[in-house]
């Protein structure tokens, strides 16, 4: 399930390339993350000089890890406020928002191939309600990682504001919906669950890390789950498209923002 890893232009134009993320970079070398290490200094007592932005973040995941894992409150938390921790957050929201996700399109087009294999799937249990068959695969369970399915709920349009996640742009980010902590979490999931309502009327509803989730321009549909036929039509040019070898091809041009 690292597709990813066979896209040619990805890994060249960004996984290989430090400027795909730049957005990233400035904003740890700003004001906010500056404050960060100053509070950080001030708590142990020691020169601002001494406190790198790497060493804050590897302080703010210590603490993250044992609170996720443990249920502890580490003391690497005690490190932080809760400003410093909406900081860290969003730095982490810039790298993938600039690596895995929106900021460039090549991020989600290289799940082209996994969006294809998860309507294929949808396609065949569809048909066969409809011509009255016994659906032959109830259920498909494909295992991969956070780098896995963020360029998929990308694709499909989850968590898209309206701004661009920027390093100039915290504090008008704050109510954004793009929080891969949220989006990401351990053990994320994707859940796609096709209902024959009778009549063949078939409707799909997806769930991410087991709560329902609305499928982007399909919200004003009175249904949490919306016919199936509305879905594939709400997608159709990624359908009719998003050839995985041609999307991949590395082309002479410069990358997208």
């Amino acid at each position: 399930m690292r597709f990813f890893d066979k896209c040619t232009r990805f890994v060249e134009e960004i996984d290989k390339n430090a400027t795909a993320s730049a957005e990233m970079q400035l904003f740890k070398e700003g004001p906010e993350m500056r404050r960060v290490q100053e509070k950080i200094a001030s708590r142990l007592r020691v020169p601002y000089q001494s406190i790198t932005e790497e060493m804050a973040e590897a302080a703010f995941d210590l603490c993250a890890y044992e609170f996720a894992i443990k249920a502890v409150n580490s003391p690497w938390c005690c490190l932080f406020d809760e400003v410093d921790a909406l900081v860290m957050e969003y730095s982490n929201d810039l790298k993938q928002f600039w690596k895995r996700s929106y900021g460039h399109d090549i991020n989600s087009k290289a799940s082209c191939i996994l969006f294809h294999d998860v309507f294929s799937r949808l396609d065949k249990a569809a048909n066969e309600i409809k011509s009255g068959q016994q659906v032959t695969e109830a259920v498909t369970i494909q295992i991969g990682h956070a780098e896995t399915l963020l360029p998929l709920l990308t694709l499909l349009g989850f968590f898209r504001d309206s701004e661009a996640l920027k390093s100039t742009n915290f504090a008008q980010q704050a109510q954004r919906s793009f929080r891969t902590s949220y989006m990401m979490p351990y053990a994320a999931n994707l859940l796609l669950v096709l209902y024959d309502c009778g009549n063949g009327d078939l409707r799909l509803q997806a769930l991410l890390n087991e709560k329902p989730v609305a499928f982007p321009g399909l919200t004003d549909l009175t249904s949490s789950m919306p016919r199936y036929e509305d879905v594939r039509s709400h997608y159709r040019e990624l359908l009719r498209g998003c050839d995985f070898e041609t999307e991949c091809q590395l082309f002479n041009k410069p990358v997208d923002s």
